[in-house]
């Protein structure tokens, strides 16, 4: 039996992010959001060869995807200034490690299943427990409107799960 069960940890650094601030889904992503915006200074952002360096989590752990408000956080190279950026700031990403898994964010019902095996994995897991950073988790889109996606006919979602050691596994 797959020890991960086809899911991976990650640990990701502290690193200087350009922060949307808390804004709803339709702030972040439609017409004159702050994803467009985004798209219109590229040269800010810190380049990866294949996954993205940006991630989307929820201000509110009880926060869904329909309603209240999230932050977008993007990788930026270290020469951008808060003058930059503005109206936007600078932030800076705490890190840490992370249970990662990927979903069709097409289907609600293998989101919520995906989820749910990672949560399961962390209960099981007797070294990690959900961590504090964001309360919500967070995702990303390994590679939207690609070949691959639009292949299969799906939008590939990865989630990450903060994870923290148990106070008992004497490790951290």
């Amino acid at each position: 039996m797959s020890k991960l069960k086809n899911m991976r940890g990650i640990e990701i650094p502290r690193f200087r992010a350009l922060s949307s601030g808390p804004k709803t889904l339709k702030e972040l992503f439609g017409p004159d959001g702050f994803d467009e915006w985004a798209g219109r200074h590229q040269s800010f952002f810190a380049r990866h060869i294949y996954e993205p360096t940006a991630f989307l989590w929820h201000e509110d752990e009880a926060i869904t995807w329909e309603s209240g408000y999230s932050i977008l956080a993007m990788a930026i190279d270290d020469s951008v200034t808060e003058a930059d950026v503005a109206p936007y700031e600078i932030i800076e990403f705490p890190g840490g490690i992370f249970l990662v898994a990927t979903g069709d964010e097409n289907d609600p019902s293998d989101l919520n299943e995906t989820v749910q095996c990672m949560m399961e994995w962390i209960e099981s897991s007797n070294i990690f427990e959900y961590g504090d950073f964001p309360k919500s988790g967070m995702c990303n889109m390994p590679n939207p409107n690609g070949a691959f996606d639009t292949a299969l006919g799906i939008a590939q979602q990865q989630i990450y799960l903060p994870l923290k050691m148990r106070a008992q596994s004497g490790q951290y």
